[in-house]
């Protein structure tokens, strides 16, 4: 799965002739932003949890 990203990004710097640009930690959460809340809500379910929220919660 790395190599598989290391040869996309060789690729592309070679395609384009442009040097790699480091995107940042918060890359993904900008591009698309999902709560912390719902991420871990996730997280639990893919473990086979079932995560029930009260009816007076923010979401």
């Amino acid at each position: 799965m790395i190599a598989h990203k290391i040869l996309v990004i060789a690729y592309h710097i070679l395609k384009t002739g442009q040097p790699y640009n480091e995107l940042g930690a918060e890359y993904l959460e900008k591009r698309k932003p999902i709560s912390t809340e719902e991420l871990m809500i996730r997280r639990l379910q893919k473990q086979g949890f079932v995560v029930t929220k009260p009816d007076n919660a923010s979401a």
